[in-house]
């Protein structure tokens, strides 16, 4: 069933869009992809004038013809609806929508293309003006001042509510106290636990507030005296864990503002020492079965689901999700990734008009359609989505064969309830895009655990190699 979901996963990721290869006449100059649809005719413009207090400018209050140039991976069609209303809404402005044709979402050249040429569009202080940023490497793209900082947009908007929002979230994505992405909607994620097996130990967890440390005590714990052949965390590899951890609490170890790097630091060093401990005694292991595994939630009806297929197993046990624990010396909160991130051109001549677009994709009236996988960061529109899924009061499993085929799962306010609580506690955002530094964790980390080289020679290592990519 873990394997399914995996796939699952897998298959939403690749269907997530990313930015086209197009670069837009609104940033100095038109330029036609190689690999996505024609560009339209730009259109070169200023940036407006300054609105009147609510709205914002080159919108509701002018007539000049403008287009935005917003560039994804894929076709979507949440992203159509928001174009074809706010044209409707502005007649002066005219959002060119461009993504890959391509039949294959599994297309690597494709791919790879639409990066380099996206990158270099970029680079060269051209490309779109609105960009989804979910496939590219967004902290390069800040590293190099190439985006617009949309938490200044926020401060001097009026019309921008934060109160509306999971705030959590937005605080959680700023880099030096910048937003140089807005998300439309985000996952959260940490571990889903045999309960079965946790009560039968006898072995409180309070979840709100642990460390890795904690986990690994309390693990061997539960083992101990639930008897069985039980281990605490499956699925994980230490390097990868590494890797995990450091994503979790990436502006500990690398400052993208100023180019430097943290991994020689007494923080990185305890943080292997923790993995390794954990790999020693077996507490995490590579196979599958253990008391924990890694989960991620994008809507109710995905954590109902995760915590109730255990129900129709062959050996059925209860479930319970539980908040991922902190590296030692981190603050407590929860982790998520952010979904459909959008960010704007720091070369965008439109950047007003780009920004009110992003708003109106915000809206309660574009959150509300249909808009897949992802928890809104609108609170309103989540609530709904929520209160619409407990007033069914059952959700259907999504599995097309094997036991779980067919099955219904009841949902009560308190699943809501407690829901509610992991999106508020979110803090901490997981890098997704796979980055250079993380392949030089997974590479050199291994050293360590297989015991090659000591801990403060494996932080060194990391540490030059990793300055070395930030300096590029």
């Amino acid at each position: 069933m873990r394997k399914a979901m995996l796939i699952l996963f897998t298959f939403i990721m690749v269907m997530v869009s990313a930015c086209s290869t197009s670069a837009g006449g609104n940033t100095g100059g038109a330029q036609t992809s190689n690999v996505g649809q024609t560009n339209t005719e730009q259109v070169k413009n200023g940036t407006g004038t300054t609105p009147p207090k609510g709205e914002t400018s080159g919108t509701k209050n002018s007539t000049e013809k403008k287009t935005i140039v917003f560039s994804t991976y894929f076709s979507d069609d949440f992203f159509l609806e928001a174009k074809k209303r706010y044209e409707a809404k502005h007649p002066n402005i005219t959002i060119d929508l461009q993504y890959i044709e391509t039949s294959n979402e599994n297309d690597e050249a494709a791919w790879e293309k639409f990066e380099k040429t996206t990158n270099a569009a970029m680079l060269s202080g051209k490309g779109p003006d609105l960009i989804q940023m979910d496939q590219l490497p967004s902290g390069d793209y800040v590293k190099k001042n190439l985006l617009a900082n949309i938490g200044d947009m926020i401060d001097k908007d009026p019309s921008f509510q934060k109160e509306q929002y999971f705030n959590n979230v937005l605080d959680g994505i700023k880099v030096n106290g910048g937003i140089y992405g807005m998300p439309m909607g985000f996952f959260i994620y940490g571990l889903m636990g045999n309960e079965t097996v946790i009560e039968k130990s006898g072995v409180k967890i309070d979840d709100s507030n642990w460390n890795w440390e904690q986990f690994t005590d309390l693990a061997k714990e539960i083992v101990k005296k639930a008897g069985g052949n039980h281990f605490a965390l499956g699925g994980v590899a230490p390097e990868n864990m590494i890797k995990d951890l450091v994503n979790g609490q990436y502006a500990t170890f690398v400052d993208l503002e100023s180019r430097k790097a943290n991994f020689d630091s007494a923080a990185f060093i305890e943080l292997l020492k923790e993995v390794k401990l954990m790999s020693d005694e077996k507490m995490i292991r590579e196979d599958y079965g253990g008391i924990f595994y890694n989960e991620f939630i994008n809507s109710p009806q995905t954590y109902i689901r995760e915590l109730r297929n255990s129900d129709f197993l062959q050996k059925p046990y209860k479930s319970k999700f539980y908040s991922r624990p902190n590296a030692s010396g981190q603050e407590a909160g929860g982790f998520f990734r952010t979904y459909k991130t959008i960010g704007i051109n720091a070369s965008s001549a439109v950047k007003d008009e780009a920004w009110d677009f992003i708003k109106f994709m915000l809206s309660d009236e574009m959150q509300d359609q249909g808009r897949g996988a992802g928890f809104s960061l609108n609170k309103a529109t989540y609530k709904k989505v929520a209160q619409d899924v407990l007033k069914k009061g059952k959700v259907m499993s999504d599995q097309p064969v094997g036991p779980l085929k067919g099955k219904e799962f009841e949902i009560t306010q308190k699943d809501i309830d407690d829901l509610e609580k992991f999106l508020i506690d979110a803090k901490y955002p997981v890098q997704f895009k796979p980055s250079k530094i993380d392949e030089i964790l997974l590479k050199e980390s291994k050293a360590y655990f297989t015991g090659q080289k000591s801990p403060e020679e494996v932080a060194k290592l990391i540490q030059n190699r990793v300055t070395t990519v930030l300096n590029e």
